[in-house]
């Protein structure tokens, strides 16, 4: 059996494709910034120290806010220099995958060199801010690890963080 597709039914699938590859690629995602109410969002983050020039970021999630679902959690770390558009590549870009613990939060851990500390930031993005679908690729949430490392040395107990 012998099937046919008229061009112009090859021509919009073409360009369907195309379009649905562009999306995907053309993800430029909103920075969101401090919310009064910090975005409902409660979690944890502890550094401890690893072997040799390493430590284990462990990222607790307690509570998505108003920034569920999460469409990935990631540690990442931008160069310091920037390209000839003021633009900055990936140190480090790092999953970081949650898994349910005993009392019902989602807890991940990833590990980093400790020369990218200071850069180092635990990104959230989603597609969803307070109940809405936000535009073109979503948005993303920062956690700068460098704020939670004085917490850590100081051995202190860890809080339950709301921003």
């Amino acid at each position: 059996m012998d099937i046919r597709f008229s061009r112009l039914a090859t021509g919009v699938l073409a360009v369907a494709v195309v379009l649905f590859i562009c999306d995907q690629s053309w993800a430029i995602r909103m920075g969101l910034g401090p919310a009064k109410d910090g975005w409902n969002l409660a979690y944890d983050v502890a550094v401890n120290e690893a072997d040799g020039d390493q430590v284990t970021v462990v990222f607790t999630l307690i509570d998505e806010g108003k920034l569920k679902p999460f469409d990935s959690v990631d540690l990442v770390a931008f160069s310091k220099q920037t390209d000839s558009q003021g633009g900055r590549a990936y140190d480090v870009m790092t999953p970081i995958e949650l898994k349910p613990s005993e009392d019902g939060r989602r807890v991940g851990k990833v590990l980093v060199r400790k020369e990218f500390l200071d850069r180092a930031k635990i990104r959230i993005i989603t597609h969803m801010v307070d109940g809405k679908r936000q535009p073109s690729g979503g948005a993303f949430y920062d956690i700068p690890v460098a704020k939670h490392l004085n917490r850590a040395n100081a051995a202190a107990p860890p809080t339950t963080v709301r921003p």
